[in-house]
C-alpha cells in the first residue's frame, strides 16, 4: 500500500505564547507563511493532505492560506500551542487505516528543501521500527547553520541540543538513533501518535518534541535522524521556543526550559519518590535562584521561582502527563538509558561551548601598573602621613570629639539599632532608626571584639584608603601612572575630607572615602550585573551617611537612566537597596510625618559649626575658615586679607585645569565631571541654608562636608582629564597644583598637633566612670544630664546605662522642633532641680527611672568660651542640688559634677514592642542586600568580561570590541519571488471549520467528504 502523509501546519499571529508583541513584526509573519507554502507546493513528493491550523491569525494570513488551497482549514480564536493546534488539526483528519499513514508536523516558519518529505518517507518505510523520522532543521536566512539535529537528555533529567548553532559541514550526517528531536518537521506514524497520546499539553513550547519522543522510544519504537532531509526554521516561537535574542525572550525562553524540565521530572520519577521530588521544588528553586546571582543572571531568578510554583501547584497537569505515559509504555527506562548523555559528555560540551563562545577583541587591556607604576608607594607615603597626623589616636581603643562618640560595646547590640523598633533614648519611643546605623553595625561588626576600635582604624587608615581610592577612580580616566598619582594625593589633601577628620564628622569621612569607589564602579555599571551590584550597595552606605547627597544622586541616577538603553534594568537595581534601607525612615518622616526635608538631615551627634559663605564653599572649605589658615596665619603673623587672597590663589591652578578640559580632547567626559561637580557645589550651598537640627537652644545647618567632596570629585576628575589630553606637556601643571595644594593643607594636616582638632582618645565612656559601674548591675539605670546654655537656658538630656554611643542617635530626635508631653514633663522636672520649689522630685524621678543627675560645663560654639549667664546658671543649679536632701553629692569628675538619687527609682517606661511588620520590612531589607551583595561577588565569568573590555571609559579613541565570525554569510532566497502554488496546478476550494465548532471525537474525520475523495483519486499529491 502507498503511504498516505497528511500535513498539519499550525499558523499563529506572532504573539502566541511563546512570542512578545513587542519584537513582533506582522510582515515577518506573512513573508515567513508565504515561502513555508511555497515550499510546500514545491515538494517532489507532496503530501495527500495539507491541513491548516490557524490560531487567532489576521485576515491578511489566512488569505495567503486559502490561495494556497489546502484540503482543510481549521480556525481558531484562541492562541494555541503546537500540540494543541496539532490536536485540533487532527480532528478533521481521516483515521489511520494501516502503518503506513504518517503526520508531517509543521509551521508557519518551517519551510521544507524540495526533498525533505520524500527522504523521510523514505526512511520510515525501510524501517518499520522508526516510527518518527526528525529532519536537519536549519537557519532560516541561507541554511549555512545547524539550528537542531536532535535531542537528549542528562541523568538529571535537563534538555540537551545534540546539535546546535554549528555551521553545516556534514560533519553530523552519520548520526542515526536519537532520544528525540525538535518537534518542527517530524514525520509520524499515525498509529503511534494516537498510541502514545500525542504532545503532552504540559510541554506547550519547551521539550514537547523531546517528551513524544521519549514516550515512544518507552512505547518499543524508534527515533531517527535523516541528515538528507533539510527543513529551514525561522524561531518564531510556534514550533519550539521562539529564537529571538531580545531579554524578554531570553527570560521567557529559561523560564518555559525550567517549567518543562521540573514538569518531566515530576511525570517521569518513579510513584514512590514524586513526593519527594514535589518537596523540593521550592527550596531547589531558592537555591537556584542564588545560583543565578552568583552567576550575574538575575534577570532569570524570577523565572526559576515561577516555574517551581507553577509545576508544584498543579500548571503543568502532572497527573494527567504521567497517566498519558503510563498509557503507552510498554518497555522500561533502561531501553532509553544508552541515549542519554553521561555528566562527563555534558561537561566537556559545556567547556567546548563556553571557549567558542568566549568574545574576541581586537583591543588589549594595559596592566594596572600599581606597583610599577608607584602608586604603592604613594599609599604607603599617605599611611605615614596618616600614623604622623594622627600620632596622639595610635594607643586608644575609642574616639570621641565633635560628632564621634563610642560604638555599642557587643556587635548584637550595634545590629539591634537598626530598622524599625524601640529606640532607647531619653523617655523612648518606637520609631525608624537612621539608616546610617546600619552602616555603623557593619563597621563596628569589622573588629568585633571591639566595635569602637573600627572607629579609631577609620581615622588612622583615612590617608591610605583614601589615596587609594582615589587612584583606582583615576584608572577609569587615564592610563598614565603619573597623573593617577595625581588624583590620589589631590584627593587625599582635598579641604573637605581634612575639616571631617579634624571636625570628627565620622559619616563625611565615610562619604568621602566611599565616592571614589563609587565612581570607580559606578562608570561600568552598564557592562556587568558585578558592578551593578557593588555600585548599588556602595550608593545605599553614601546616602546612608550623607541624606543630603540624595537629591544629587537621584538626579545623576535618572540621567544614567535616560542613557543606559539595553542596561536599564542593572541602573534601576542601583538604587533599590538604597530605597529599602531608607523605607522606615521614608515612611514615619517623610509619608506619615510630612515633613520630608528632615530626611536630610546628617545622621550622628548634631554638631554646632561656623556658617560659611558661598565663596568658601566654592573653594572647598565646608568650615568657613579657608581650611584653618586665618588661625595658623594669626600664629605666623600673616594678616586675615593677605590670606584671604593667598589661598584662593594656591587653589586657582587646580581650577584652571579643570577648566582647560573642556577645550581639549575628551572635553566631553570633563563636562559630564563639570556638571558632577556643580550639581555637588549646587547641593553644598543648599545644605548650609538648610537649618534642620538642634543642639540644646542652637539650631544648626547641614553639614556640606559630602557635597564638596562630590564637587571635588568633579573638579579632580575634569583636572585628570584635562592632564590626560595634554599627555606629557601636564607634568609641570600636575606638579604645580599638587604642590600649591599640599601647601593650603597644610593647617589641618597638622590640626592634632596644633591643637586645633576636635578628636580626642578616650576610654569608651561618655559618662562618668562612677555611672559606669552602676550601669553593670543597673543596665537601665537613667542619667539626667543638666547642660547650662549661651543664653541662660538648661537642655536637659536624659541617657540611660552606661552613656550614649554613635548608633543610638536618632535624626527624628534632633530635628523635632515640637515639645511633646514627655518632653515637657522632663524639662519640667529639670527646672524644679535647679530651683528651690515645692515640686515633688523623688517622685518624678521614680517615675522617669533617673539614679543619677550631672550637671556638665555649659554649652559653647567652636572656638567661643562660656557666656556669663551659663556660668551663673551652673553655679545656681550647683548649688540648688546640693541643697536637695533627696540626692547624695558623688563630687566632681572629668564630665561634670555628678549627684545620685538614693531614692526608689525604676527603670523607666517599659520598652514598646515593634509592630509586626517592621520584622517584615527588616527581613525584606535584609534579603534585597543578600541579592546585592551576591551580585557583587565576582565570578570567573564577571572576571573574563572585565578583562575583555577597556579600564578607561568615554575616550573617543577606544577600539570597539568585535565578536569572531563563526561563518561566511550566504545570499538569502527571496520568499517573494515565489509563486503562492505551483503553476499549472489545479485544487478546489478548502474545506474551513472552526476549531470551537468541532467534537472532541473523530465524527467529521470518520465521514470525509466524498467529492474530496473523488478529487484525490482524479489528482492525487505526488
Amino acid at each position: 500500500m502507498s503511504p498516505r502523509v497528511t500535513a498539519i501546519i499550525v499558523v499563529h499571529d506572532g504573539t502566541g505564547p511563546t512570542a512578545s508583541p513587542r519584537a513582533h513584526d506582522p510582515a515577518d509573519d506573512q513573508r515567513h507563511l508565504r515561502r513555508t507554502l511555497d515550499a510546500l507546493a514545491a515538494q517532489t513528493r507532496r503530501p495527500d493532505n495539507v491541513i491548516v491550523v490557524a490560531c487567532a491569525t489576521p485576515e491578511a494570513e489566512l488569505e495567503l492560506v486559502r490561495r494556497a488551497v489546502p484540503d482543510r482549514i481549521v480556525t481558531s480564536n484562541d492562541r494555541l500551542s503546537f500540540g494543541q493546534a496539532v490536536a485540533a488539526g487532527l480532528r478533521v483528519a481521516e483515521p489511520p487505516t494501516s502503518d503506513d499513514d504518517f503526520l508531517w508536523l509543521l509551521a508557519q516558519d518551517t519551510a521544507p528543501e524540495p526533498e525533505a518529505l520524500a527522504r523521510l518517507v523514505g526512511s520510515l518505510e525501510v524501517s518499520p521500527s522508526v516510527a518518527v523520522a526528525a529532519p536537519k532543521n536549519v537557519d532560516w536566512p541561507d541554511g549555512s547553520t545547524l539550528v537542531s539535529f536532535g535531542q537528549s537528555m542528562t541523568p538529571f533529567g535537563t534538555t540537551v541540543e545534540l546539535v546546535e548553532n554549528e555551521l553545516d559541514q556534514g560533519q553530523h550526517d552519520t548520526a542515526s538513533d536519537v532520544l528525540g528531536a525538535a518537534p518542527a518537521g517530524l514525520l509520524v506514524r499515525h498509529r503511534v501518535w494516537d498510541e502514545v497520546g500525542g504532545f503532552d499539553p504540559g510541554l506547550p513550547t519547551t521539550d514537547d518534541g523531546l517528551d513524544f519522543s521519549t514516550r515512544v522510544r518507552l512505547a518499543g519504537h524508534r527515533v531517527a535522524l535523516v541528515p538528507d532531509a533539510v527543513i529551514l526554521t525561522a524561531g518564531d516561537g510556534v514550533a519550539g521556543p521562539n529564537r529571538s535574542t531580545r531579554a524578554h525572550a531570553r527570560r521567557r525562553r529559561a523560564r518555559a526550559a525550567r517549567t518543562a524540565q521540573l514538569h518531566r521530572r515530576l511525570v517521569y520519577a518513579p510513584t514512590a519518590v514524586v513526593w519527594l521530588h514535589w518537596l523540593s521544588l521550592v527550596p531547589l528553586a531558592v537555591l537556584r535562584a542564588v545560583w543565578r546571582l552568583l552567576s550575574k543572571t538575575p534577570e532569570f531568578v524570577g523565572g526559576e521561582l515561577a516555574a517551581a510554583f507553577v509545576t508544584a501547584f498543579g500548571g503543568t497537569k502532572v497527573l494527567a502527563g504521567r497517566k498519558r505515559l503510563k498509557n503507552g509504555k510498554t518497555v522500561g527506562w533502561s531501553s532509553v538509558q544508552p541515549l542519554r548523555l553521561p555528566f562527563a559528555e555534558v561537561r566537556r560540551r559545556r567547556r567546548l561551548s563556553r571557549e567558542a563562545g568566549q568574545v574576541v577583541y581586537t583591543v588589549e587591556r594595559s596592566e594596572l601598573r600599581f606597583f610599577s607604576g608607584g602608586a604603592a608607594w604613594v599609599v604607603l607615603a599617605s599611611a605615614l602621613g596618616g600614623v604622623i597626623a594622627f600620632f596622639n589616636l595610635l594607643p586608644a581603643t575609642a574616639l570621641q570629639g565633635g560628632g564621634l562618640l563610642p560604638l555599642s560595646e557587643q556587635v548584637p547590640q550595634l545590629w539591634q539599632h537598626i530598622g524599625y523598633g524601640w529606640r532607647d533614648i531619653g523617655l523612648g519611643f518606637v520609631g525608624a532608626a537612621d539608616p546610617f546605623s546600619a552602616v555603623l553595625a557593619v563597621l563596628g561588626s569589622i573588629t568585633f571584639w571591639e566595635p569602637s576600635y573600627a572607629l579609631v582604624l577609620l581615622w588612622l587608615l583615612a590617608f591610605p584608603l583614601a589615596t587609594l581610592g582615589a587612584w583606582f577612580a583615576a584608572t577609569r580616566l587615564t592610563e598614565r601612572s603619573g597623573y593617577r598619582i595625581f588624583a590620589a594625593i589631590v584627593w587625599t589633601l582635598a579641604p573637605t575630607f581634612l575639616s571631617s577628620l579634624a571636625d570628627g564628622r565620622p559619616a563625611a569621612v565615610l562619604v568621602h572615602l566611599l565616592l571614589p569607589w563609587l565612581f570607580y564602579v559606578g562608570a561600568v555599571v552598564a557592562r556587568s550585573w558585578a558592578s551593578a551590584g557593588t555600585a548599588s550597595l556602595l550608593l545605599a552606605a553614601t546616602v546612608a551617611a550623607a541624606p543630603s547627597l540624595a537629591p544629587a544622586m537621584a538626579v545623576l541616577w535618572v540621567l544614567a537612566l535616560i542613557l543606559s538603553r539595553k542596561a536599564i534594568v542593572r541602573v534601576v537595581w542601583t538604587i533599590i537597596p538604597t530605597a529599602a534601607l531608607f523605607a522606615p525612615l521614608l515612611w514615619q518622616q517623610g509619608i506619615v510625618g510630612g515633613t520630608w526635608l528632615r530626611l536630610l538631615a546628617d545622621p550622628g551627634v548634631p554638631i554646632l559649626g561656623p556658617q560659611p559663605t558661598g565663596w568658601q564653599l566654592a573653594l572647598g572649605f565646608p568650615a568657613g575658615d579657608e581650611g584653618g589658615w586665618l588661625a595658623f596665619g594669626e600664629s605666623l603673623g600673616l594678616p586675615a586679607e593677605v590670606l584671604h587672597v593667598l589661598v584662593p590663589v594656591l587653589l586657582a591652578p587646580l581650577a584652571l585645569l579643570a577648566l582647560a578640559a573642556l577645550f581639549l580632547r575628551g572635553s566631553v567626559r570633563a563636562a559630564v565631571l563639570l556638571f558632577v561637580g556643580l550639581l555637588g557645589l549646587a547641593t553644598a550651598v543648599g545644605a548650609s541654608h538648610l537649618m534642620l537640627t538642634f543642639v540644646g537652644s542652637f539650631n544648626t545647618s547641614v553639614w556640606a562636608g559630602p557635597a564638596l567632596s562630590l564637587y571635588w570629585i568633579g573638579l579632580v576628575g575634569a583636572a585628570v582629564v584635562g592632564l590626560d589630553s595634554l599627555r606629557r606637556a601636564g607634568r609641570a601643571p600636575a606638579v604645580v597644583s599638587a604642590l600649591l595644594l599640599a601647601a593650603v593643607a597644610v593647617p589641618l594636616v597638622a590640626a592634632g598637633a596644633l591643637g586645633t582638632s576636635v578628636v580626642q582618645r578616650t576610654d569608651g565612656r561618655t559618662l562618668p566612670a562612677y555611672v559606669a559601674a552602676a550601669a553593670a548591675q543597673e543596665p537601665r539605670a537613667g542619667t539626667l544630664i543638666l547642660t547650662p546654655q549661651p543664653d541662660g537656658g538648661l537642655a536637659a538630656q536624659l541617657v540611660r546605662g552606661a552613656g550614649e554611643t554613635l548608633d543610638r542617635q536618632s535624626t527624628i530626635v534632633s530635628t523635632d522642633p515640637v515639645v511633646e508631653d514627655d518632653d515637657l514633663r522632663l524639662a519640667t522636672l529639670a527646672g524644679n532641680l535647679v530651683s528651690q520649689s515645692g515640686y515633688d522630685l523623688q517622685a518624678g524621678l521614680a517615675e522617669n527611672g533617673i539614679r543619677f543627675i550631672l550637671v556638665a560645663p555649659p554649652a559653647t560654639n567652636r572656638g567661643e568660651s562660656a557666656t556669663t549667664r551659663s556660668e551663673e546658671l551652673r553655679v545656681r543649679a550647683i548649688s540648688a542640688l546640693d541643697g536637695n536632701a533627696q540626692l547624695a553629692h558623688v563630687g566632681e569628675t572629668g564630665r561634670g559634677m555628678l549627684w545620685r538619687n538614693d531614692g526608689e527609682a525604676t527603670t523607666g517606661p517599659a520598652p514598646e514592642t515593634a509592630p509586626l511588620w517592621s520584622n517584615i520590612v527588616l527581613i525584606g531589607t535584609g534579603v534585597v542586600f543578600l541579592i546585592a551583595l551576591l551580585l557583587s561577588i565576582p565570578t570567573a565569568a564577571s572576571r573574563r568580561a572585565t578583562e575583555s573590555t577597556p579600564r578607561t571609559v568615554g575616550r573617543r579613541d577606544r577600539i570597539r570590541p568585535e565578536r569572531r565570525r563563526r561563518r561566511a554569510k550566504k545570499p538569502a532566497v527571496d520568499a517573494t519571488e515565489v509563486g503562492v502554488t505551483a503553476a499549472g496546478t489545479q485544487h478546489p476550494e478548502p474545506i474551513e471549520v472552526a476549531a470551537e465548532d468541532l467534537p472532541d471525537d473523530r465524527t467529521v474525520a470518520d465521514a470525509p467528504d466524498e467529492d474530496r475523495t473523488a478529487e484525490r483519486e482524479e489528482h492525487p499529491r505526488g
